[in-house]
This record gives structure tokens, C-alpha cells and sequence, in this order.
């Protein structure tokens, strides 16, 4: 889900919000942002709690590497977001940029962070499907 998120994010919102102005980056960032924000910090926890359940039930398989793999993305990917991120989404949802000439450097700024958890939420998901085939031995099951 966080991956699906940020791969949006990064192929189909970037390209609009590169033209966003103070008059519509409400309905266009905030809006977005808001939801998105309300949403993860139901759904983090629990990825949290899944996470170290996966390790510990792991513990002592060479799985461990890919849950623990899983873990860690979720906690840089959630440090990205909480510390870097939701600073600037709250500048922007509050007009506290400089019009228009303050407001793209801000989005490019966002954007780049956000590009940091575009990699790590991939990285994430990808430890993650290669636990679930190595573990389900779909590999095998197609032999």
C-alpha cells in the first residue's frame, strides 16, 4: 500500500503539482496530503507491529534478513515523513511561503524528500515479495 501510494505520488501527482499556485495547491496538495496523512497514521502502527512480529517469528532463518529489511524501511520511510516531510506539507497547507516564487521551490523540496521514500517504499516491497515467494516456495510450486 505505502509503495502503491508513492509510486503515484511520483508518476501521476508530480507532474500537476509542479504547476501548482497558492490559489489551488489547497485543493491540490492539501486535501491529498491531509487524507493521506489521517490514513498512515492508522496503518503504520500496524505495519510497525507486523514488522517485528515477521522478525521475531524469523528469528534464527536466514528470512530474518527480508523482515528485518521490511522493518527497517518502515522506520526510515516513517522518520522521512514525520521529521522532513509533514513540516513542509504544514507550510504549504498553511500559505507559509512566499507566493507563488516561494511555493515551487517548497514542492520541489517536498518532492525530492518524497523521492527518498519513493526508493525506500520500493526496496521495502521488494524485500517483502521476495519473503513471501521464498517463504510460500512459489518458485518451487511452478516447477
Amino acid at each position: 500500500m505505502y509503495m502503491g501510494t508513492m509510486w503515484v505520488l511520483r508518476f501521476f501527482l508530480y507532474p500537476t503539482w509542479r504547476s501548482l499556485t497558492p490559489e489551488n495547491v489547497g485543493d491540490h496538495f492539501g486535501v491529498p496530503t491531509t487524507l493521506a496523512t489521517t490514513f498512515f497514521t492508522v496503518v503504520v502502527p500496524l505495519m510497525f507491529v507486523s514488522g517485528i512480529v515477521l522478525v521475531w517469528s524469523e528469528w534464527g532463518e536466514w528470512y530474518v534478513v527480508l523482515s528485518a529489511v521490511c522493518l527497517a524501511g518502515i522506520l526510515v520511510l516513517t522518520y522521512v515523513g514525520q521529521q522532513l516531510i509533514i513540516p513542509i506539507n504544514k507550510r504549504i497547507r498553511a500559505g507559509d511561503f512566499d507566493g507563488p516564487a516561494g511555493l515551487t521551490p517548497l514542492l520541489l523540496k517536498w518532492m525530492r524528500l518524497n523521492d527518498i521514500r519513493f526508493v525506500g517504499s520500493t526496496l521495502t516491497w521488494a524485500a517483502i515479495v521476495w519473503y513471501i515467494v521464498a517463504k510460500g516456495d512459489l518458485l518451487g510450486a511452478l516447477e
